[in-house]
């Protein structure tokens, strides 16, 4: 088999909201709720983040939107953000991507990084706005500056395509680098694409290989494909069979159908034995990866 990866990476909005705990003390349930209902814009914000996640009281979405827009009305970033999160995914409110667009553009002229980036990505995509890649940019660049590392990957892929903007794969590196070093796996992955199938100056598949290695250790199954591939070519990594068998069986059981098909190829020159021990790895994957993953190896 010859290396040759290839990938297509999707922007996703972020939905994870970063929520306060509530308290599970009644007492001091009562003084929040006192505080929130005098206007305290903090006790606000904790009582839609203990309706949320349940923190105290039963999970209420309803209660937890009522809760943020007093906040968001106020001017918090952080509840104008955690609106635009419920008006994007539709719990506790209808879903309106305009609201959420909305919201997320108050709270990312507030500062708020993650709201920058949810803003950035309704841009590129055209979801509650017109499509603007200029404006894009503008919001993955403030978030990325504040150290956002899916913005960072954003901004990393954007520079890396050239959609709407000049390519440059020089920046395309520098903020795929930052990600990555931040644990974002999909900037682990692109960055070991980059690596292995990027211009050929800075080609170097010993640096492509640790790179699908961080993002493989976090279950990414395209970085897996790819380790199967350079495995079973000893491009990058040791030629092993059994190993690039493994990985390539823990990436097709993860939904990477190309991986299935290289297996397939891979098995026709295996022995039965190897085939039963790339089996056995990836059977018990969940304690057989260190062995596969953390060999020697130096940060690029």
């Amino acid at each position: 088999m010859h290396l040759r990866i290839s990938v297509v990476m999707l922007f996703t909005a972020c939905l994870c909201a970063p929520a306060l705990a509530g308290t599970d003390d009644r007492s001091e349930w009562k003084q929040l709720q006192k505080r929130a209902e005098a206007g305290d814009m903090d006790a606000q914000n904790r009582m839609a983040d203990a309706y949320l996640n349940g923190s105290g009281v039963p999970v209420d979405y309803k209660a937890a939107v009522a809760w943020y827009l007093r906040a968001a009305t106020k001017g918090s970033p952080d509840a104008q953000y955690n609106l635009g999160i419920m008006y994007l995914t539709g719990r506790g409110t209808v879903r309106d991507l305009k609201q959420a667009f909305a919201w997320f553009q108050k709270a990312a002229e507030g500062g708020e990084k993650l709201a920058q980036c949810n803003l950035g990505t309704l841009y590129e995509q055209g979801r509650g706005v017109s499509q603007d890649t200029r404006q894009a940019m503008k919001w993955f660049l403030a978030s990325a500056r504040q150290g956002d590392a899916m913005c960072q990957y954003n901004l990393g892929v954007e520079y890396m395509d050239g959609v709407g903007i000049t390519r440059d794969m020089s920046q395309a590196r520098h903020w795929l680098s930052l990600s990555a070093e931040r644990g974002y796996p999909a900037a682990q992955c692109k960055l070991g694409w980059l690596y292995a199938n990027g211009p050929e100056a800075d080609r170097d598949l010993g640096k492509a290989a640790f790179w699908f290695r961080r993002a493989a250790s976090q279950g990414e199954p395209m970085a897996l494909y790819a380790l199967g591939l350079m495995a079973a070519n000893g491009e990058g990594l040791t030629q092993d069979s059994v190993a690039a068998f493994a990985f390539l069986s823990v990436s097709a059981s993860n939904g990477y159908r190309a991986a299935a098909a290289a297996r397939s190829q891979l098995e026709a020159t295996m022995t039965a034995d190897e085939i039963r021990r790339g089996q056995d790895f990836a059977r018990t994957w969940a304690t057989s990866r260190r062995q596969l993953l953390d060999q020697p190896e130096s940060q690029p």
